[in-house]
This record gives C-alpha cells, structure tokens and sequence, in this order.
C-alpha cells in the first residue's frame, strides 16, 4: 500500500488530468476499497460491485478533491455512501420481488386456463430476475412509475431528480426489459411485437 503522501501526490496530479496517475491511484485504492465495502455488505460480490461504482465515481469527480481531507477518508465516504445505496436498492428489489410473487398468486387465481396460469407465472418470474439486472436508478424508476402506477412528475420528485432525467432511466428500463423478454420469446409469434 502506498504511504498517505504518495496517495496525494497522485490524487493531485489525477485531479489535474494525468491519466497514467489516476489508474495508478484507482491500483492502489482498490484493495481498499473492496475491503471497505465487503465489511459494509458482508457479500463478496457486492462488494465489488460497489467497488467498481466507487472508482468510477471517484474518477469523475477526482478535479474536485480539494486535498482538505485525506483521500482515503475522502474515498471512504464515496464506499460509504455506495454501500448504502446499493443495500437500499438490494431491499427494494427484494421487497419488489416478493410484491410481484404476491401478484402472480393473486393472478394466477383469476386465470381459468392452466396453461395461462403457468405462461403467467413463467412472465412474473422473469420480470423479477430482470428487474434485479437493471440499473438501481432505473429499477427505481421502473417500479414506481411502471409497476406502482405513479405519475412520471412524482416520481422525478420523489427521487429528487429532474423529470427529463427520469425519462431516460425510464425509457432505458423499458427497453432494457423488452429487449430481454424478445430474447426469452415473449412478444413472438401470436403477437405481433409491436408497442
């Protein structure tokens, strides 16, 4: 691990551009970071999922680090921060699936035909494994508009995000699902794909 200084040093020169100093910090953070975010999950995959948000995060924004702080206490509060934000979204794709197994029951009692039934079920499962591979913004955003029946506008707000932002993630998750089911076959044969 490189001392305290030596951090700086490249923080300093990564914030000024140098490339060849910001992939040689996110080397030597790394480590770091995983082990932060592991401690904070307690999974090993999580963790470095988080750890991949943070690089990205702290590589972005490397031109504000203004040094008044460590970088490590700097990127601890990004690890922190992501930590939670993915265990939020870990709880609400969790709570969704479980909303959606409560509607394929309710669903599947309301439908006549076994094989319906089944066709339902098969749809709902894949709904809930796909929701869990998007985006956490875009399964925010797909739930509370797409599934929860909110307006677009109170939504954006609720997530303290502007509506023209919302829209995209939105879209994104649409599209996302969609090219997805294609690829499972929904929406083929007796259905012409078109919506």
């Amino acid at each position: 691990m490189l001392s305290d200084q030596e951090i700086l040093e490249l923080a300093v020169r990564a914030g000024k551009g140098e490339r060849e100093a910001l992939g040689s910090l996110a080397g030597a953070l790394r480590p770091l970071i995983c082990r932060w975010a592991l401690v904070m999950t307690g999974d090993h995959d999580d963790a470095e999922d988080i750890a991949q948000v943070v690089l990205t995060k702290m590589m972005r924004s490397m031109h504000r680090f203004d040094g008044r702080s460590k970088v490590t206490s700097w990127v601890y509060r990004i690890t922190r921060n992501a930590s939670l934000d993915h265990q939020h979204g870990r709880k609400r794709a969790l709570k969704l699936a479980d909303k959606l197994g409560r509607l394929t029951q309710a669903d599947a009692h309301q439908i006549e035909d076994p094989l319906d039934r089944i066709e339902m079920k098969r749809t709902l499962r894949l709904i809930r494994t796909l929701l869990r591979e998007l985006p956490m913004r875009q399964r925010e955003v797909f739930d509370l508009v797409d599934l929860q029946g909110m307006q677009p506008k109170e939504a954006a707000d609720l997530l303290e995000m502007q509506p023209g932002t919302l829209r995209v993630h939105l879209l994104r998750a649409r599209r996302r699902m969609r090219r997805e089911m294609l690829a499972q076959g929904y929406g083929k044969g007796g259905d012409d794909g078109s919506s």
